[in-house]
């Protein structure tokens, strides 16, 4: 059987299926292809015709693609199915993946979703998520969990897995959780350590602490991310002011934050937002991008005064002029890369401490200095040999030290500022990107300048 060629290359010809509606060549096509496939070229349908390929899936099709889509397309397709159609998608997703669709379409839309379901206790369960706001640990946390007591021995608790545990909840094995009589959360058990244990050996003796791991339900996904990435476990639990266990959120839950963090953050460290990705509209991509725009244009203001003001070193020894958008370049590309190490570094947890802080930027500064010299000789050989008959060894040395210095300075900054931000309550990679490369600019141009003024002049 031929494989089926990619289904990028054949979305002009299911896009002129749709337009003909011829809905049973369609649906042969789709079958075709794992319903995962679609979310890559997802965006580039109409909503209409979204609804429509949806229609076509099987049931379980249809839910896999659901469950990777983002949550606008998922209220789109919620709310413009059949309660047929809805229902087994309903049925087969966890309650907070719901919760968090739910918290986006209209209260109406929500009644008759609740309608839909036969268990109550799932709804109970959904009502309870939505009390915590979004993007909270509270939101993202299954309500749903195996709870086990500390008197229970290993063989009394694998019993009572096979008893609770249904078929396609295997999730559940992964964060098993020891709690009092009262509900206060004791410790965790490792499945693999439950099966190998003796039999008659309590999970009080047998449990982990869960001191560094435990959450508040208020407290941000992304805190709740490190946590994940830290300490490498399967499950966090949630747990309420008097430490009752309230919730258990899976690493499968974290993925997807995961994800959704690592946009936001790259988007802010162009300067612009997460949602421009997924945004069509021109005028408002323009205003997602100009309040950042805003620094870099203050930053080019300063830098024309700046240049204004060494106007007549610059008509002497026009050559100069050559090299400062170069140096200006490398600087910028250097400061970027430190702060986009430093933003990852403190976004995984791993400059907690001002011991840790403070080695880093030493680092990126050691790394500015020895890349400055580097690329500062190699500059000044350039240097001298375009300009080194008119203006001899200082202009070479003019350049060579204005790179240095601008890389330096520009690593130093990389480093700096996302601290800074950080110790200040705003997310480091909301301006890091604009802030350093504008610094950078302004100060390895004055720099430059003025070695060239003091070097070739003799005055500054």
């Amino acid at each position: 059987m031929n494989q089926p060629q990619s289904l990028a290359l054949l979305f002009p010809e299911i896009k002129e299926l749709l337009e003909q509606k011829d809905y049973p060549l369609l649906k042969q096509i789709i079958r075709e292809y794992n319903s995962v496939d679609f979310s890559d070229v997802w965006t580039r349908f109409a909503d209409d015709e979204k609804v429509q390929i949806f229609r076509l899936l099987s049931a379980a099709s249809a839910l896999k693609l659901f469950e990777i889509l983002e949550v606008n397309d998922q209220k789109l397709l919620l709310e413009r199915s059949s309660d047929e159609s809805v229902f087994p998608i309903l049925e087969g997703m966890d309650t907070p993946d719901l919760a968090k669709v739910f918290h986006k379409i209209s209260p109406r839309a929500f009644k008759k979703m609740q309608s839909l379901f036969k268990r109550q206790d799932m709804i109970a369960h959904i009502d309870y998520l939505m009390k915590f706001p979004e993007n909270t640990a509270g939101s993202l946390m299954h309500p749903e969990f195996v709870r086990l007591s500390p008197k229970l021995t290993a063989k009394q608790a694998l019993l009572r897995l096979q008893t609770v545990i249904r078929p396609h909840q295997k999730d559940h094995l992964n964060s098993l959780f020891v709690v009092e009589d009262d509900g206060r959360l004791l410790g965790a058990v490792d499945l693999h350590d439950l099966i190998t244990a003796p039999e008659d050996m309590k999970l009080g003796e047998l449990m982990d602490s869960v001191e560094g791991i435990k959450v508040r339900p208020e407290t941000d996904q992304e805190e709740v991310s490190k946590l994940f990435s830290k300490y490498q476990v399967d499950g966090v639990p949630v747990i309420d002011a008097v430490g009752k266990l309230i919730g258990v959120i899976g690493v499968k839950d974290i993925v997807e934050i995961e994800r959704q963090e690592a946009t936001e953050d790259i988007a802010k460290m162009a300067g612009t937002r997460a949602a421009e990705i997924e945004e069509r509209s021109v005028f408002k991509v323009v205003r997602l991008r100009m309040p950042w725009l805003v620094v870099t244009l203050c930053g080019g203001t300063v830098i024309s005064f700046i240049i204004k003001s060494f106007e007549p070193v610059l008509a002497q020894i026009l050559a100069l002029a050559s090299f400062s958008p170069l140096i200006a370049g490398m600087g910028g590309n250097v400061g970027s890369q430190s702060a986009t190490i430093m933003v990852r570094n403190l976004a995984l947890g791993h400059l907690s401490s001002r011991a840790e802080q403070a080695r880093a930027i030493f680092r990126e500064f050691g790394v500015g200095v020895l890349l400055g010299c580097i690329y500062g000789v190699l500059l000044a050989g350039v240097a001298y040999g375009i300009y080194g008959h008119q203006y001899g060894f200082k202009f070479g040395l003019v350049v060579a030290i204005g790179m240095g210095t601008a890389m330096t300075i520009a690593a130093t900054m990389g480093a700096i500022v996302p601290i800074f931000f950080n110790k200040i309550g705003v997310d480091p990679a909301t301006a890091t990107g604009p802030l350093v490369t504008t610094t950078t600019d302004i100060v390895s141009n004055f720099l430059y300048l003025g070695l060239a003024t003091l070097l070739l002049f003799g005055r500054f």
